[in-house]
């Protein structure tokens, strides 16, 4: 199985998520609470219909085997945030599993890593993929090396560009 991450893979959503709280002007000041509760209160739907879809992602998905790949993606709400993931891969058409894990569980606690193959955006998703004895493919739309976390990529992970060639991996 191929798992997708959606945020920074599918969907280019951290900048439309963060471009409020970063104009409070002590924002840095503010713990990691405070910023998941901004998370789970922030309009998602104004989010996901303001944010980019990354290099044809919605089109390349649906163009691919739903039965042997799944979206994958963390949640910080299941009335927000994964209610409104879920109703934008479905009216853009895409067949694949929706695969909700929750704020505070890794993926690989929601799914099997072993044998599987998981692309993200975040390489401490990766490394913790890979302990699990899974396959992790780094994605960076920018074709760097650095994550959106602002981690480099040391092992280095296989790196793509866009979901293009998924069936192959």
């Amino acid at each position: 199985m191929k798992y997708i991450d959606f945020d920074g893979v599918i969907l280019d959503t951290e900048d439309r998520l963060f471009e409020n709280w970063r104009k409070k002007p002590n924002h840095h000041e503010l713990g990691e609470k405070s910023k998941i509760k901004y998370i789970q209160n922030v309009s998602w739907r104004l989010v996901i219909n303001e944010s980019m879809i990354i290099n044809d992602s919605i089109y390349i998905l649906k163009h691919c085997d739903y039965r042997n790949t799944a979206i994958l993606t963390k949640v910080h709400s299941l009335h927000n945030e994964a209610l409104e993931k879920v109703k934008f891969l479905r009216e853009q058409g895409i067949k694949q599993s929706i695969i909700i894990v929750p704020y505070g569980l890794k993926k690989t606690e929601v799914v099997e890593a072993e044998g599987n193959i998981l692309i993200d955006d975040a390489i401490m998703n990766l490394d913790d993929w890979e302990a699990s004895k899974g396959k992790g493919i780094f994605f960076n739309k920018d074709g760097l090396d650095i994550d959106s976390w602002g981690r480099k990529n040391n092992k280095p992970y296989q790196k793509v560009l866009s979901l293009d060639n998924i069936d192959r991996l």
